[in-house]
C-alpha cells in the first residue's frame, strides 16, 4: 500500500505566520491513504466544520523518483493540532481525517520544476499564491532527504508543503486550486464545494 508524505514548514512565509521556527532540514509527517480523494471537478466534498486549507504542490513517485505532478489539499483541523501540540502529543487525528488530503488531476513533470506556481481562491477570491522557487527546500530537495531513511513505494504521493495565507474553509464555500507553469498554462486544478458530513 502506497504512502501519503507530507513536509512541513517548508515555505518560511507559512511557519512565519503559524509563529513556528524555519526547520534547518526537512521534516514529515503521513497522512492515511484513506484520507486521499480525487473529487471531480466542481462536485461537493463533505468536510469537518471549521478545518483550514493550505494548498500544495504534489508529487507522485516511482523508482524513488518524480513521476507525475498535481495540485492539492492538505487539510487540518487548526484546533486540535494546536491542542495536540499543547499536549505534547501526535496530532494524526487533525491531519488524518477523511477527504484531509485531495488531489486534482494528475500532469507530466515539466521542464523548470522551482518555476511553477501554486494558488487557491475561495469563492473567487484569492488566498494563497506563491512560486515553487520560493520554497526553503526543493521538491528534489525533499524527495531526495525523505529518500535517505523512509520506506518509499511505487505510487508514494509527496505533498511539499504550503505558503502564508492558510485560513478556514466554511461550510458552502468553492475552492478553486491549480497549479500553473511559469507562462501561466494550467496543468492541474481542483475544483469543489466544501459540504457538511452527513450522518451515517
Amino acid at each position: 500500500m502506497p504512502s501519503v508524505w507530507c513536509a512541513l514548514r517548508t515555505f518560511a512565509s507559512h511557519a512565519a505566520e503559524l509563529g513556528n521556527a524555519e526547520p534547518a532540514a526537512p521534516h514529515f509527517f503521513l497522512k492515511p491513504w484513506a484520507a486521499l480523494a480525487h473529487p471531480p471537478d466542481g462536485c461537493e466534498v463533505e468536510l469537518p466544520a471549521g478545518v483550514h486549507h493550505e494548498v500544495e504542490l504534489v508529487i507522485e513517485l516511482v523508482n524513488h523518483q518524480l513521476s507525475r505532478v498535481a495540485i492539492g489539499l492538505d487539510l487540518t483541523d487548526r484546533a486540535l493540532q494546536s491542542q495536540a501540540k499543547a499536549e505534547g502529543m501526535p496530532w494524526t487525528r487533525a491531519k488524518g481525517f477523511r477527504n484531509s488530503a485531495l488531489l486534482g488531476e494528475w500532469a507530466e513533470p515539466p521542464v523548470g520544476l522551482n518555476s511553477m506556481r501554486i494558488e487557491l481562491a475561495i469563492n473567487g477570491e484569492p488566498r494563497q499564491e506563491a512560486s515553487i522557487s520560493e520554497m526553503s527546500f526543493s521538491p528534489l530537495a525533499l524527495l531526495e532527504s525523505l529518500g535517505e531513511w523512509a520506506p518509499l513505494e511505487d505510487g508514494d504521493l509527496l505533498f511539499c508543503g504550503t505558503p502564508s495565507g492558510v485560513g478556514e474553509i466554511h461550510l458552502g464555500d468553492e475552492l478553486h486550486a491549480r497549479l500553473l507553469r511559469e507562462d501561466g498554462t494550467v496543468l492541474s486544478e481542483l475544483r469543489f464545494t466544501a459540504a457538511p458530513l452527513r450522518a451515517d
